[in-house]
């Protein structure tokens, strides 16, 4: 039985099955017998005083939970419903809690918005179409070395073999952090001395193994897909002056929020150019190993 869980669930706009942008997130929440839902999306070019069809997404179809009303590109709703003894029930209908595995907002014939907080055991394609939100599931498994968070560990995205830097293909060299400033640009996000490299998800074949699971994690894509960059670099001073510690750094503003959501996820800190402040721009870092 549940006591408490929560997670957050990013959102995407699809239209005819493909992701477009990034749409907002909801908060799911599981506290004794109450699963709740709280939803915020912000989709520029949508939402224009209309009322939109607001679904649960189960094995046994879609689950009406009322009308979400957009207005400046932004909706904001609060729903919540009654779990007993793992069943929830939906006027005569009941289904299983673990059939129940999204939400969804249908926009128009072609244009949806929908996040997924697990796997659908019928659907396997449903990652696939929703590259994004599924990727949160790898927060049970792995722990941070001084936050309790888990996460659940899924696979890696396969890389094709020709976007693979040529030297990475062979042995790592000791001065592989040398190699890899000959390969990627060299940015100074901090306004210091300090280097770091300008790197892709796909890039992530340097990292090594353990971290190459990082290619799944939302909070870094949702990062990712905003600015389309990251960097990477050692950092004495982030590392305690445990010598070189490498750092992924993904790109952000500081809010509390938004650090709440980079912890849950496995980040570390937040780093900036300067002091820093509520609504700043720096990089959400984590260590990581090359």
């Amino acid at each position: 039985m549940y006591l408490y869980e929560k997670k957050i669930v990013y959102l995407s706009l699809l239209e005819n099955g493909l992701k477009k942008v990034s749409a907002g997130f909801v908060s799911v929440a599981r506290e004794k017998d109450a699963f709740i839902l709280d939803i915020h999306i912000k989709s520029e070019g949508i939402f224009f005083g209309r009322k939109y069809s607001l679904f649960l997404i189960s094995d046994n179809g879609g689950i009406e939970l009322g009308n979400v009303t957009g207005q400046h590109g932004r909706a904001d709703a609060h729903r919540s419903f009654i779990v007993q003894n793992g069943i929830a029930r939906f006027g005569e209908k009941e289904y299983k809690e673990e059939d129940i595995y999204g939400v969804l907002i249908r926009i128009d014939e072609q244009r949806e918005i929908s996040g997924y907080w697990q796997e659908s055991e019928n659907d396997g394609e449903k990652q696939k179409s929703q590259e994004l939100s599924a990727a949160d599931k790898d927060l049970e498994r792995e722990k941070t070395s001084d936050k309790k968070i888990s996460r659940k560990e899924v696979s890696i995205k396969s890389i094709p073999e020709k976007e693979i830097p040529a030297f990475l293909l062979q042995s790592a060299a000791s001065d592989k952090w040398e190699q890899l400033q000959q390969c990627y640009k060299k940015v100074h996000p901090f306004g210091d001395e300090r280097v770091f490299l300008s790197i892709e998800p796909k890039d992530f074949v340097v990292l090594q193994a353990p971290y190459q699971r990082l290619v799944n994690n939302s909070f870094l894509l949702h990062g990712f897909y905003n600015y389309r960059h990251m960097i990477l670099g050692p950092d004495k001073e982030l590392g305690n002056g445990e010598g070189n510690c490498f750092y992924l750094g993904v790109p952000g503003t500081y809010f509390e929020r938004e650090k709440m959501v980079a912890i849950m996820f496995g980040f570390e800190g937040f780093e900036c150019d300067g002091a820093v402040e509520i609504g700043k721009f720096g990089y959400y870092m984590r260590r990581v190993e090359l």
